[in-house]
């Protein structure tokens, strides 16, 4: 009986309906309990009732079927040549039923261009009933078995209502918008577009917001005080505000072993394997010696605040006896106040036997690097890079098999850029109030750095001694990948061909919405076009050509053509291998080490203020120190981005990542160990 399977399917769906006879249920007890139903538990009722309300037919050849639902799927917003079609999306058509289930009438795909044509019986319907057209559509979902076997699955993303009581055998939704990873016209990246009022495309995985919760709540009261006393007039001092949290890495080291963190050694330590882990150039000056290093970061080129003190910073390092050793530091310091982009500098040089001024320099210099890889390493080159190949994939990848490689790795950075486009940096976030940039300066700031990033010949540098852990462990992870990736293509390589219009089509807008390059003043006077053995071409972009006038765009295509061409699978190969890598290793080494390196507000911060004795000062000067709202935000800042975890690539939450990968880095889980990373520490995307 219908009313006897409908309180079965009640039941798995965990709704049970009130005690009654067996098959007993009046037309408005039935109306009652399907109107109290959600949208996905209505269309399940209807795909499992349908069978059972209807005589069992023989599978028809949909082109005999009397009926016939067309129309077009576009994009929302146009591209540069009119309406961009939504190529191979899923479309049911369902015959609307208020207050009963409704009925499953036909199903299709876009095709290339985004029409389709659904052929349907009225009949279906139901008895007496015209059909009340409405299309729904799907996007694709999977996961993998422990077998490497994919499971296909569909997830709505949108309806149309067509016309109620249609009894014709024709009916053209016409062109159909469908606002669907909308790219922002108005922001200078590649960023989604999300209305004031509107939610992202896409969701966390459900663990992942225990994992934030788990990892914020013990801290959020501690910080939420500290706030509290500022507004108050009853600020706590540094100390004390250190000492409500967590004790850090450098604190525990320095109650160990007094002035260790901040010794020669550590500062050179944390250049090669902390979070300011970062490409190594060749001193310029030294041509020839292999073991001498430079470290160069550019503040004077944007404008700053007035208040903190960024200067220009050149850290020159020689390995001595298997260690970095910095041997010079030479600062750029403006004007105190000055706020302009390119003012004034002076130049001064601080070596150890400075003393004090050494100290000093060597902070200016962490500090300088932690806003570098905040900026760099890990909101630019992880995740506001990673989010543009994102976009691209989500709006192009349906049918081609890249899509099962990639969407594991892309399929939360956009929720997290998100929050961090008004908690880290715009008029209010915590990066322009904490460091020396204002908002301006962090826009380009970061237009720079996108426009340096290029998947073309991109490979891990080489490590420069045996004690560099990190580039070890991003060579043997590059390697790793390869084979992953290879392994893929082996597999799947011939079904990536076939629907290689996708990956034409996810290249077209990676370039089109990609920034022009970039390349400074200095890079092409000394670089571009060049022998220059001192710079590390292997993780930059091709300076000789993106250097040309006008500025190419950053992102290089992999293909122009809608069949690959020579070369071309071997080219998407290396783009899928670069966006994994800074999805996954390169974001975990970056994000992983917040607490190890920025746990302590006197060893390294965002920003220095300029105070009465200058800049030059020692750490118990707290005029130049970040104010206490400032360093309780930064540590609860770096405890949470640390600590919320969630979504690991050996642990495959999900199940969507393919198990191969998980294998073959649980396989080296001890030669990573050896050079400090827990592979089982590593996310297979970027969700914080």
């Amino acid at each position: 009986m219908v009313l006897a399977a409908f309180r079965r399917l009640l039941a798995s769906l965990g709704l049970a309906a009130r005690e009654a006879e067996p098959d007993l249920l009046d037309p408005e007890e039935l109306t009652r309990w399907y109107t109290s139903l959600t949208p996905e538990e209505r269309m399940a009722v209807s795909r499992e009732l349908a069978p059972r309300v209807r005589r069992p037919q023989a599978v028809r050849d949909p082109a005999t079927l009397p009926a016939v639902a067309v129309g077009r799927l576009v994009f929302e917003q146009d591209g540069p040549q009119g309406p961009l079609p939504l190529h191979h999306l899923k479309i049911e058509l369902w015959d609307r039923d208020p207050g009963s289930p409704d009925d499953y009438l036909g199903e299709g795909f876009t095709d290339s261009e985004g029409r389709f044509e659904i052929r349907y019986d009225p009949a279906d319907a139901g008895m007496g009933d015209l059909p009340d057209l409405e299309l729904r559509f799907f996007e694709p979902q999977h996961t993998f078995r422990k077998d490497g076997r994919v499971v296909e699955s569909w997830r709505r993303i949108g309806s149309e209502r067509g016309p109620d009581d249609h009894g014709g055998l024709f009916y053209d939704f016409g062109t159909l918008r469908l606002p669907y990873w909308e790219y922002d016209p108005a922001a200078p990246l590649a960023r989604l577009l999300v209305t004031e009022e509107g939610t992202p495309p896409t969701a966390y995985a459900p663990g992942r917001s225990m994992a934030m919760l788990k990892a914020v709540a013990p801290i959020e009261l501690v910080k939420r005080q500290h706030l509290l006393r500022v507004r108050l007039g009853h600020a706590p001092s540094l100390a004390e505000v250190q000492a409500d949290y967590p004790e850090s890495t450098t604190m525990r080291l320095e109650r160990q072993s007094p002035g260790s963190t901040r010794s020669d050694a550590y500062f050179g330590e944390r250049l090669l394997n902390g979070m300011f882990s970062t490409i190594l150039d060749r001193d310029p000056e030294v041509s020839g010696d292999p073991h001498a290093f430079r470290l160069y970061f550019p503040w004077n080129a944007y404008e700053q605040d007035g208040i903190h003190c960024l200067p220009d910073v050149d850290v020159r390092l020689r390995l001595v006896e298997g260690r970095l050793m910095p041997m010079r530091i030479i600062l750029g310091l403006r004007e105190m106040g000055a706020k302009a982009a390119h003012s004034p500098v002076t130049r001064q040089t601080f070596t150890p036997s400075d003393g004090a001024q050494w100290e000093a320099a060597k902070r200016m210099a962490r500090v300088s690097a932690t806003l570098d890889t905040e900026l760099g390493n890990h909101l630019g080159q992880c995740h506001l890079n990673v989010e543009q190949y994102a976009i691209a994939a989500h709006r192009n990848l349906r049918r081609n098999p890249l899509r099962w490689l990639l969407m594991p790795h892309l399929r939360e950075v956009v929720l997290i850029n998100h929050s961090a486009s008004s908690f880290l940096v715009g008029p209010h976030g915590y990066i322009t109030r904490a460091s020396a940039l204002t908002e301006r300066g962090v826009e380009t700031r970061l237009q720079h750095l996108l426009g340096s990033y290029d998947w073309r010949g991109f490979a891990p540098a080489a490590p420069v001694c045996e004690g560099h852990r990190y580039g070890h462990a991003a060579q043997l992870f590059w390697r790793l990948l390869g084979e992953h990736i290879d392994a893929f293509f082996a597999e799947h390589g011939s079904a990536v061909e076939a629907h290689w219009l996708e990956v034409r089509r996810l290249s077209d807008e990676l370039v089109a919405h990609s920034v022009p390059a970039f390349v400074c003043r200095y890079l092409r006077a000394r670089i571009a076009g060049k022998d220059a053995p001192w710079f590390v071409r292997s993780e930059r972009m091709n300076l000789d050509e993106k250097a040309a006038d006008p500025a190419p765009k950053a992102i290089s295509p992999v293909t122009q053509t809608d069949v690959p061409q020579p070369g071309e699978l071997e080219a998407l190969k290396q783009l899928c291998r670069y966006v994994i890598y800074f999805a996954t290793f390169r974001h975990a080494w970056a994000n992983n080490l917040q607490w190890e390196d920025a746990g302590e507000v006197l060893y390294s911060c965002l920003g220095l203020r300029w105070g009465k004795e200058g800049i030059l000062v020692g750490e118990d000067d707290a005029e130049v120190a970040p104010a206490p709202d400032r360093a309780t935000e930064m540590l609860w800042i770096s405890w949470m981005l640390s600590k919320t975890n969630y979504g690991f690539i050996v642990a495959n939450e999900e199940s969507d990542v393919h198990p191969r990968l998980a294998e073959l880095l649980r396989s080296h889980a001890a030669n990573f160990a050896a050079w400090g990373l827990d592979i089982g520490t590593v996310s297979s995307r970027i969700n914080i």
